[in-house]
C-alpha cells in the first residue's frame, strides 16, 4: 500500500471523481481518504451518478473544506470541484487539479464547451497544481487527444472524464512520493472564461441562412443531451453531422 502517512481528499462530482475514489481505495487504506463532494451534489442520481451518495453507500468519510485545513499531510485532488480554495488557509501544500482543457487555453469555466464552441482540433486534460490563481498553477502533466469531427458536446465530455482518470492513475505514484516536475505555464498563450461567460438558454438559438463550418462547431457544443439541445431556425437538433464535406442536421 502507498502513502501510510498521507491523507488523500478527492474533492468533486460526476463518475470521473467515483473513478478516482475507486482507484485510490486500491492504493491506500480507506481510513486515510476522505471525500468533499460539491454543494450542489445533495446525494441524488442524476444524468450523471453522485460522489456523495457513492461514498455514504461505501463508508468513506465525507469531509468539509474547514476541516482540510489543519491536516498536514493532506494529498488534496480536484476533479471538477467547484469552488475557489485559497492557498493560505491550508497547511498541506500538496493541492492537485485536473483541468479539461490543455493549459493554458481554456482556463475557468465551460471548458468543454469552448473547444467544441471554437472548433478546436484537439482537447485533453492537465493535471497542475493549485495556486491562488484560476487554473494558473504549475502544470505537472497532460493527455491530449483528438476530437473527432463529430463529436458532439456530451461525448467529448466523456472522453475528458476518462482521460481524467487515466492521467490520475499514471501519475499517482508521484504524487504520494512527491516526485513530479513542475513546468510554469506561458500565461502569453492563455485564454479565460467565467461562469457567467455562456448563457446557454440564449445561445442555444441559432436563425441560419447559409450553413458553415463555424455554425458546424457551434451548434455542436451545445449538444449535450442530458442538459440542453440546440435549436436551429426554430427547430430543435438532436445531433449534426459532417458526411462526404455535407453538413447534415437530424431533428428532435
Amino acid at each position: 500500500m502507498y502513502g501510510k502517512n498521507k491523507v488523500i481528499c478527492i474533492a468533486g462530482k460526476n463518475q470521473c471523481s467515483i473513478d478516482f475514489l475507486k482507484f485510490t481505495a486500491k492504493k491506500i487504506k480507506k481510513r486515510n481518504i476522505l471525500v468533499l463532494p460539491n454543494k450542489s451534489d445533495k446525494g441524488k442520481l442524476t444524468w450523471q451518478p453522485s460522489l456523495r451518495s457513492y461514498a455514504e453507500k461505501n463508508n468513506f468519510k465525507i469531509t468539509n473544506l474547514k476541516s482540510l485545513y489543519k491536516i498536514e499531510n493532506l494529498i488534496f485532488i480536484s476533479i471538477e470541484f467547484e469552488e475557489l480554495i485559497n492557498l493560505k488557509n491550508f497547511k498541506s501544500k500538496e493541492l492537485f487539479n485536473f483541468h479539461f482543457s490543455l493549459l493554458p487555453k481554456y482556463r475557468g469555466c465551460h471548458t468543454n464547451f469552448f473547444q467544441l464552441y471554437f472548433g478546436e482540433k484537439n482537447s485533453g486534460v492537465t493535471l497542475h497544481k493549485i495556486d491562488n490563481g484560476i487554473d494558473t498553477g504549475p502544470i505537472i502533466s497532460n493527455i491530449k487527444f483528438k476530437i473527432n469531427i463529430n463529436d458532439n458536446a456530451l461525448v467529448n465530455y466523456k472522453r475528458l472524464m476518462k482521460s481524467s482518470s487515466l492521467l490520475y492513475k499514471k501519475n499517482f505514484v508521484k504524487i504520494i512520493k512527491n516526485n513530479y516536475k513542475e513546468k510554469k505555464q506561458n500565461n502569453k498563450r492563455s485564454t479565460y472564461f467565467s461562469r457567467s461567460s455562456v448563457n446557454y438558454d440564449k445561445m442555444k438559438h441559432f436563425s441560419i441562412k447559409n450553413m458553415n463550418l463555424k455554425f458546424f462547431h457551434r451548434i455542436k457544443a451545445f449538444i449535450f443531451p442530458p442538459l440542453q439541445l440546440p435549436v436551429v431556425n426554430s427547430k430543435l437538433v438532436k445531433n449534426i453531422r459532417l458526411i462526404n464535406k455535407k453538413i447534415v442536421l437530424t431533428y428532435l
